[in-house]
């Protein structure tokens, strides 16, 4: 069981007071989720190689956004440096994975969604499409 199915369970549906603090609730998981989309979107993640001569940054998506060289780096034959930019953006993209799973977690109180990062963005819309259907659902009602 998740977080949030954990957040309704002590609620009771069938009273006007219940309904009212499933809205609430609602509108509160609404607002956390949102800010976990956005926060996931502007993650980024850094590495670096060859004692720092290499560093690399990625986007939250594991896309490369920068390399930047030391001019020491140089000094290195093509095959070495090769090598340190393929560990720096391996470690970039292992940074912005990191961050992600630890930005999932916080956000579903520690239960694991996934480790495939587009698969967590996709579950996370789909559960505050499931709220917002519930919501609309439940305020046509009265």
């Amino acid at each position: 069981m998740t977080q949030m199915n954990r957040d309704f369970d002590d609620l009771r549906l069938d009273t006007p007071e219940g309904l009212d603090e499933f809205v609430r609730r609602s509108d509160e998981m609404l607002n956390r989720l949102s800010g976990v989309q956005y926060e996931l979107g502007a993650i980024m993640g850094e590495g670096e190689a060859a004692d720092g001569m290499a560093r690399a940054v990625v986007d939250s998506t594991g896309r490369l956004e920068r390399v930047t060289l030391d001019p020491r780096i140089a000094r290195l034959d093509t095959a070495t440096i090769a090598e340190a930019v393929t560990e720096a953006v391996r470690a970039a993209q292992d940074d912005a994975r990191r961050r992600s799973e630890e930005l999932i977690s916080e956000a579903t109180g520690g239960e694991p969604i996934t480790l495939d990062m587009a698969a967590a963005r996709r579950q996370l819309e789909e559960i505050g499409e499931d709220l917002a259907r519930t919501l609309r659902d439940l305020s046509s009602g009265f």
